[in-house]
């Protein structure tokens, strides 16, 4: 081992006395930098073999076993501490980090390696205010430390620029400052407040350096009015994007550079030709030439366009909106990052704080350009979409929909993030920026629609005969949806309605400008049913060729209905359920599905109705009333938009269902509702008035079981007039209906005629004997009145008629006789002259 090989050594060398000692470590320091310049050379000529193109050689700054224990040798022959060893070497690395030659050979870690020795040392003498280093060591670290601290003047090696306040580079400018602040607490130097000046001085000549630097490509780039490049322009911003989100650790290089009283704030932008009189200069420019720009190409291209600028227009406006912002960030940084007082010293000195006017003249160019490219990025998202989506994958919307709303989120956030001072251009804004998302939200569903209108996303049913809901239809009607939900219903807090109205309510003192508002609102509700309207028209393009698919099914379903099959209708439930809801279910949201359910809801019912059998018996339609009516359940549970809320009425399920009903009822059924309807008293057929009134009276008795009814026909009153000469020959007819209901048909009678008379009295008996016990309870069952006028020439004159319904007629039971009933009087209807029953069509 080497520690042998120094023990082994030692026994042939003679220890130099304390009198030579000076003159022996200055021989040692230059020994030590020639084995050091050795070393060095050795890692050029390897990097020479490695074939590296890099100028950089990464010496970690070991000594090779040779040197090292030459170097061991001559310490211990010339008496040298250990300390002193480890000052020397230091010293020349130091040395030669400072020389033009070596500078790009030695890092900062290799010296914090040689320094961390050093210290190490220090730290095991009892007393280390005392370090007995001689004044030849004093004299030269003062020198070399002189030295090594005006090196950083500027960049050396790798060094991170000191500038740019970036996170990365503070933990580089951080390692600098601690190994000085280690060499300040070694108290080796004699004139330490000299060397503290100089230190500060070089601190102020690297900032100023590092910003000649990062400012000089930028100035040269717009020095030339008449040729702005857009990526000059792009490469400035992405500078000064750079430069702003530096702000947000500025206050830790602020507190980094105090240590060695430098205020890193001033020192960079208050100075005079510091960062912001840079930035100034530039902007200034930059903004004049951008302006002339403008004004010179800001001409609609074509009057077919969407837009009004041409594309580098339209991104030269982004570009320089950004710039505001950017500017807006380091200013309210740097007023943020300083004390009031300072910020109020030092304003006047920089000149950036007026930014806001240098953009006025071209804030209006800028926000045309921002619209337009807001009306650009929605056009290109339906053309962009080409995403194909395997059936089987969970996915609800496509990335365009998703980008298009989210990058128009972020372009509104960003125009409303910038605090410009001329509320009329805010206002403007919103106004164009509402009606311009507004209008490209209608278009874009438009474009959405004529994209599936292609039958893209359709399968052709004239091959399958069945109709196949595909992934791609769910996700652009969700895409729809989202860009509805997502952008548009969120525009009055993007855009801060409220804010924006109520500043041009206080700056011209009045209410007028509430209206815009309104307006505003009432612009994004109609583009929010209009995009509704898409989606309903889309879904009934789908219930369209479902209702294709279905006739078929459904012309077989009543064929098995005829031939009386057990779940005629499974097949019909199963392709609904599975093919077309459940595929609609999985791929739609939750308010879309129940929309496109109750369409396919409407076709199903719409496809039934057309293809049902109008001559078939009423078992049929009794079979088919029990489908339809399981069918109407299913659609009932599905068309919910929430599983709590009952689903939306369907007049067309319950006009069909009553229309089964009635098909499945027998004639004398029929019958029963007829007379059960149009012997109400409000009764839905139209009656005429002054058709007279008859007087009667009725009622019944229990006999052996059996029913007997009387009636005793009175009087009519204020009959019309029917003859030519102004009067009538008036007789009434008596009728039981229907007459399905009894077991033999009930005789018909009739009164006696009146002669010249619109008031006869009659005062006439009818019975009716042994008719069954339960007619008298069976609603439906009528006594009809009719009166006539006779005639002898011709036909008789119909005058009017009452329904009497058999459950109103009074029991003998607890009366003498018939005489003891009431009398009733009811007004005569006329419906027609031929008094027959009439059913309602149905279809």
């Amino acid at each position: 081992s080497l520690e042998g090989e120094l023990s082994r050594n030692d026994s042939y060398l003679t220890s130099a006395t304390d009198s030579d000692l000076p003159l022996l470590i200055e021989e040692y320091h230059q020994l030590t930098r020639i084995v050091m310049l050795h070393e060095l050379e050795d890692a050029r000529e390897a990097n020479k073999n490695n074939e590296s193109n890099d100028l950089i050689i990464n010496w970690n700054g070991s000594i090779n076993e040779l040197s090292c224990s030459v170097l061991t040798q001559f310490r211990v022959l010339y008496n040298i501490s250990i300390l002193s060893e480890a000052l020397i070497q230091l010293l020349v690395i130091m040395e030669l980090r400072c020389s033009e030659d070596y500078a790009s050979f030695i890092s900062q870690g290799v010296i914090e390696g040689y320094l961390k020795i050093l210290v190490e040392q220090v730290r095991q003498r009892i007393d280390v205010s005392d370090l007995d280093f001689t004044d030849y060591e004093k004299t030269v670290f003062k020198e070399i430390f002189y030295l090594f601290i005006g090196h950083y003047k500027k960049r050396v090696r790798d060094d991170a620029p000191w500038f740019l306040p970036l996170k990365e580079n503070l933990s580089s400018i951080q390692s600098i400052f601690e190994t000085v602040c280690t060499f300040f607490g070694l108290k080796i130097c004699s004139n330490e407040s000299e060397t503290i000046r100089h230190l500060e001085e070089t601190i102020k000549t690297r900032l100023q350096t590092d910003i000649n630097d990062s400012f000089r490509v930028q100035s040269f780039a717009f020095q030339d009015k008449n040729d702005i490049q857009l990526n000059t322009v792009r490469q400035f911003l992405e500078f000064i994007k750079k430069l702003s989100e530096s702000m947000s650790i500025i206050k830790q290089y602020q507190k980094l550079f105090s240590s060695f009283n430098i205020n890193y704030i001033k020192a960079c932008f208050f100075e005079t030709n510091s960062a912001g009189d840079r930035l100034t200069d530039i902007t200034r420019c930059l903004l004049q030439n951008m302006t002339d720009y403008f004004q010179a190409y800001s001409k609609p291209m074509v009057k077919a366009t969407s837009s009004i600028y041409d594309p580098n227009l339209i991104e030269s406006s982004r570009l320089l909106l950004y710039l505001y912002l950017y500017l807006q960030t380091i200013i309210a940084a740097l007023r943020d990052s300083l004390e009031a007082r300072d910020w109020q010293t030092n304003a006047f000195k920089f000149k950036l704080v007026e930014y806001r006017q240098w953009f006025s003249p071209i804030m209006k160019f800028l926000l045309e350009g921002f619209v337009a490219y807001i009306r650009q990025t929605m056009e290109r998202a339906v053309e962009d979409d080409n995403e194909v989506f395997p059936d089987e994958d969970f996915i609800r919307y496509s990335q365009s929909s998703k980008a298009v709303a989210n990058a128009c989120i972020k372009l509104c956030q960003e125009w409303e993030a910038i605090e410009y001072p001329d509320i009329n251009i805010r206002y403007t804004a919103l106004i164009k920026l509402t009606n311009t998302i507004c209008e490209q939200c209608q278009h874009y569903a438009r474009r959405t629609a004529h994209k599936l209108s292609e039958n893209k996303y359709f399968t052709e049913l004239t091959r399958t005969r069945s109709f196949n809901v595909s992934k791609k239809l769910c996700i652009l009607v969700n895409d729809i949806e989202y860009v509805k939900q997502k952008l548009l219903s969120s525009l009055p807090c993007l855009l801060n309605f409220s804010s924006v109205i109520d500043k041009m309510i206080e700056n011209y003192n009045s209410t007028d400008f509430q209206q815009t508002k309104v307006t505003l609102e009432r612009l994004i509700s109609t583009a929010e049913h209009e995009m509704n309207d898409v989606i309903k028209l889309i879904f009934e393009r789908v219930a369209t060729l479902f209702y294709v698919s279905l006739k078929d099914k459904i012309s077989k379903y009543y064929e098995d209905e005829k031939r009386k099959k057990v779940d005629a209708m499974n097949d019909i439930n199963q392709y609904i359920d599975q093919e077309i809801l459940h595929k609609l279910y999985s791929g739609l949201e939750k308010v879309q599905y129940s929309r496109a359910a109750c369409a396919i809801r409407l076709k199903a019912l719409q496809c039934l109705r057309e293809s049902l059998p109008l001559q078939e018996p009423p078992d049929f339609y009794e079979r088919v009333l029990q489908s339809f009516d399981r069918l109407a359940s299913y659609f009932e549970t599905v068309c919910r938009e929430e599983q709590h809320i009952p689903g939306p009425p369907c007049e067309e399920v319950t006009t069909f269902r009553r229309t089964l009903q009635q098909f499945a009822l027998s004639t004398e059924q029929l019958q029963l509702i007829y007379f059960q309807e149009i012997s109400q008293t409000h009764s839905p057929y139209p009656t005429p008035t002054n058709n007279g009134v008859i007087v009667f009276r009725t009622a019944y008795e229990v006999v052996n079981d059996l029913i007997t009814i009387y009636v005793q026909i009175l009087s009519c009153q204020d009959l019309p007039r029917m003859d030519y000469f102004g009067s009538s020959d008036p007789y009434v007819i008596l009728e039981l209906l229907p007459s399905t209901l009894y077991p033999k048909r009930p005789k018909e009678d009739r009164t006696i005629t009146i002669k010249r008379t619109l008031d006869p009295e009659f005062n006439q008996l009818f019975q009716w004997y042994r008719l069954p016990l339960n007619i008298v309870h069976r609603p439906g069952a009528v006594l009809r009145l009719s009166v006539w006028d006779e005639d002898i020439v011709k036909e008789d004159d119909f005058i009017g008629e009452c329904f009497v319904p058999l459950t109103n007629i009074e029991s003998l039971k607890n009366r003498a006789s018939i005489r003891d009933v009431p009398v009733s009087e009811v007004r005569l209807r006329r419906q027609n002259k031929h008094a027959q029953p009439k059913l309602l069509c149905l279809f």
